[in-house]
């Protein structure tokens, strides 16, 4: 009943002609509301874009699956390479899946003197392979040599679910990191009960958010630190691969989205972060049910924040901002303010949620866009727009590999 019943409260929410709408990737078939417009800024030789961040000049910062690092400058309209950290994208001939590579990208509160930007990228020494979260110094648009202090090694035993994300919280100063639990979808019957698998074992980095001060160091209030077996970087946990995140300005609220496993009854989900919480993965998904059938066995599970059923073809969701009016000029109207931008890779399409404010719960939910080529990592820049990278491959570099942007204009049809 009540795998029925979140189907149809979702249903509800979610006109199925929307959900289920995959168009190619085309500028032609692009559709948005009134008023808006969507711009590609960058298109081919950019191979597998994954990150985006705005550097403190005004540029944007975006990173590659295959370790390269550019900045675009409006001023000239190009981009330029700025770093290529040299990691294990590869598909492995004969193998599983590989989904290591660079991922996150996020620059110090203090760049612009320090210089500092941390990196969540893969490594391979030997035959070992790990997930890292470092910092590095950049100096004049290079990586100074020798600069890494590395903060965590995160084992990394499977190609699949590398989590990758970090995001720096404003509001209390820490960065948070988000870890992938390594399994494979198909295996999942094998492992959704086993209470040793990384994203139900405190004592593993895996499926979990992390939590560091800018140095590195843990901060003395993550929820675990005197739990007798826990890793103390943890910050929440029972994820299966949280592929994005971002944190609202305003509240420093943290959401991530949580792609969902195969099959027509998988879950797409969106989770609201709270300090220590459990969010059922492997033993639960969607709303507090089983992975398998029946009601979540864990009692303290946390339920999604947003959630939809595969019901049928692909899906994979990316969060996005919580969209504020900052004050410029081509700022998004009332209506698609104080909620968040969400997208899903598979199915092309970008959505809004409008947000209570005295709850946190969301009022409506709404299309926005679609036809989008994979759209990815999306920001709400400082001129109001809203920026992302759209992945036109399946872990190989794309013609239609983009950084794009929708900026409201207030006049005509776009579609």
């Amino acid at each position: 009943m009540k795998r029925a019943l979140a189907f149809l409260l979702f249903t509800a929410v979610f006109p199925v002609a929307s959900l289920f709408a995959a168009d190619p990737a085309s500028t032609n078939n692009v559709s948005l509301p009134n008023g808006f417009k969507y711009e590609v800024l960058v298109e081919g030789d950019i191979p597998e874009p994954v990150d985006l961040d705005f550097a403190p000049d005004g540029r944007l910062w975006f990173t590659s699956r295959r370790g390269f690092i550019w900045a675009y400058d409006f001023k000239s309209k190009s981009k330029k390479e700025i770093a290529h950290i040299q990691v294990p994208f590869e598909q492995i001939k004969g193998k599983e899946n590989n989904e290591r590579g660079l991922h996150g990208l996020e620059f110090d509160p203090n760049f612009s003197k320090n210089g500092y930007v941390y990196l969540h990228y893969a490594t391979l020494t030997g035959d070992l392979f790990t997930n890292r979260v470092s910092r590095f110094t950049f100096k004049n648009d290079q990586l100074v040599a020798g600069s890494e202090k590395i903060y965590l090694q995160i084992p990394s035993t499977r190609g699949y679910h590398q989590g990758g994300v970090i995001e720096y919280n404003k509001k209390d100063g820490k960065l948070y990191i988000s870890t992938g639990d390594n399994n494979v979808s198909n295996e999942t019957k094998k492992f959704f009960d086993d209470p040793n698998n990384p994203p139900q074992n405190l004592g593993d980095l895996r499926g979990k958010v992390l939590r560091l001060n800018l140095d590195g160091t843990i901060p003395k209030d993550n929820p675990f630190v005197n739990t007798p077996g826990a890793r103390p970087e943890i910050f929440t946990y029972g994820h299966r691969n949280p592929y994005s995140m971002n944190i609202d300005p305003k509240t420093g609220n943290v959401y991530v989205g949580e792609v969902g496993f195969d099959g027509n009854e998988a879950i797409e989900e969106i989770n609201f972060i709270k300090p220590g919480g459990n969010y059922g993965w492997p033993r639960c998904s969607g709303n507090n049910q089983g992975t398998f059938g029946g009601d979540c066995p864990i009692k303290d599970a946390i339920s999604p924040w947003i959630m939809y059923v595969h019901q049928q073809g692909g899906a994979s969701i990316t969060s996005g901002p919580f969209y504020r009016d900052n004050g410029v000029k081509n700022s998004f109207p009332k209506e698609w303010r104080d909620g968040m931008f969400y997208a899903d890779y598979s199915r092309k399409w970008i959505r809004f949620a409008k947000v209570n404010p005295a709850d946190n719960s969301v009022i409506t939910n709404v299309p926005f866009g679609r036809g989008f080529g994979g759209p990815l990592s999306m920001k709400q820049g400082p001129d109001g727009a809203l920026y992302f990278n759209e992945y036109g491959g399946w872990f190989t570099g794309s013609p239609k590999d983009r950084l794009s942007r929708i900026v409201y204009t207030g006049e005509g049809v776009v579609k």
